[in-house]
């Protein structure tokens, strides 16, 4: 299991998504700019948790959560 975050600020990628990370994720934004989502055995589960917490444009990040990345 992992720790995912959501990336509040969504202007910071082509597709305007907020970004779910992995804790280890090169691009998982600063304390500031994000929401822990909690701990997952996937980054598909982290998305559907972050939807149903109203993060309705959430979206894998393509580098650490590539199976739930949708562009």
């Amino acid at each position: 299991m992992k720790s995912y975050y959501l990336n509040t600020v969504s202007t910071g990628n082509p597709g305007y998504n907020n970004e779910v990370h992995t804790a280890d994720c090169a691009f998982c934004p600063s304390v500031f700019n994000r929401v822990y989502l909690g701990e997952y055995s996937n980054g598909v589960q982290a998305v559907r948790a972050a939807k149903a917490k109203g993060w309705s444009n959430a979206d894998g990040c393509i580098h650490c959560c590539p199976d739930a990345h949708h562009g």
